[in-house]
């Protein structure tokens, strides 16, 4: 099997492309992958890890509008809403 490389603009999903970021959400970003990458251990578990993608998640994109966390057996759900009541 032979990988090729795949320029981002042809890997995203169209509609992705019309959203503009503004320099500081970039900021943001950035900062709080870094963190993350940093925060990376190959000793440590899964749950470890999970936990990291999750405080990237809410400190970059989600956190206050947005509840997360585990819910029945799936690891990591993003409600639409600040309760875990709302829709997942």
């Amino acid at each position: 099997m032979s990988k090729q490389l795949i320029q981002p603009r042809k890997a995203l999903n169209k509609a992705f492309l019309k959203i503009k970021p503004n320099r500081t959400e970039i900021e943001v970003f950035k900062t709080n992958l870094i963190q993350v990458l940093d925060s990376c251990n190959d000793k440590e578990s899964e749950e470890f890890h999970k936990n990291l993608v999750s405080d990237f998640l809410k400190n970059t994109y989600y956190s206050p509008i947005h509840f997360i966390n585990t819910k029945n057996r799936n690891d990591l759900v993003i409600h639409n809403g600040k309760e875990s009541k709302t829709k997942d």
